[in-house]
């Protein structure tokens, strides 16, 4: 395998593991896009969005928003604008609990955490980033001995992670609609000919939508491809997206969500009418 392929991930780990460990990590952001008293749903209404919305956003370092030169968090604000402006939505609250360094495992354990399940039991809407520091992890346990199929054997491992961390999700909270936001490739224009990441990348995100397509109301967002533009879409670290990424990537998430309003729109309008 390629040499050059070996450095850009140990430097990724190393981007990674400086920013993991417990005493370096940011307490999650609370954002509040207004204030008010939302009670316990069990479901999202009709007409998809309630009157007030309830808002979390989970996971890693992605949902934390590092590499925004704005700290505003990242993509969250862009989509809470977004959804803030539906004529249908009165008031938004939004929990940021993203972590850097976050594994499927750590955001297992997290999601044990009284103020973590009371949040997350309360959300109309859940978006997660999770992920890319399990790759991250394969590196550095399999460092000496590594290839495609130490990922694709790990890979397993992640997929079944993933999927106890929706069924989590779901014991917390029955009916919130769930957005699982894909991987992207930092490293695909500074080395374009290594493309045994672009192969990686790609099957960690087929298993992330293969495990989301497993349950109701979960839906997996691609944002691989919008990483394609020459536009630079990094931050200084190389790695995390910076404040023009961030905004790419949250457009992308409101594409989904506009489209699985618009199927709840469809189904109410194709129910019968009472007798």
């Amino acid at each position: 395998m390629n040499k050059k392929w070996f450095y850009c991930f140990v430097c990724a780990c190393f981007l990674t593991a400086c920013s993991s460990p417990a005493f370096l990590m940011k307490q999650p952001l609370e954002i509040e896009a207004k204030q008010t008293n939302l009670q316990v749903k069990s479901h999202i209404p009709k007409g998809f969005f309630p009157v007030d919305l309830n808002i979390v956003a989970i996971g890693d370092s992605l949902t934390e928003g590092v590499g925004d030169s704005s700290k505003q968090g990242g993509y969250v604000p862009y989509v809470v604008k977004f959804i803030s402006e539906h004529k249908a939505v009165d008031d938004v609250r939004v929990s940021n609990l993203g972590k850097r360094g976050n594994r499927t495992d750590q955001l297992l354990e997290r999601l044990k955490q009284e103020e973590v399940v009371a949040k997350v039991s309360r959300a109309d809407i859940v978006f997660m980033t999770i992920g890319g520091n399990d790759m991250m992890k394969v590196v550095r346990d399999f460092f000496y001995n590594i290839s495609l199929k130490t990922f694709e054997k790990e890979q397993s491992k992640y997929e079944a992670r993933l999927s106890r961390v929706l069924e989590r999700i779901r014991e917390i909270n029955p009916g919130g609609h769930i957005y699982l936001i894909g991987f992207y490739n930092p490293f695909l224009h500074s080395l374009k000919s290594v493309n045994e990441i672009n192969i990686i990348v790609k099957q960690w995100n087929e298993a992330s939508e293969k495990v989301a397509g497993r349950y109701k109301d979960v839906t997996y967002v691609n944002v691989e491809d919008v990483f394609e533009v020459q536009e630079s879409l990094l931050a200084k670290d190389q790695f995390h997206p910076n404040k023009k990424g961030y905004e790419l990537i949250a457009q992308r998430i409101n594409e989904y969500v506009l489209e699985q309003q618009e199927e709840m729109n469809s189904i109410e309008l194709a129910k019968p009418e009472a007798e």
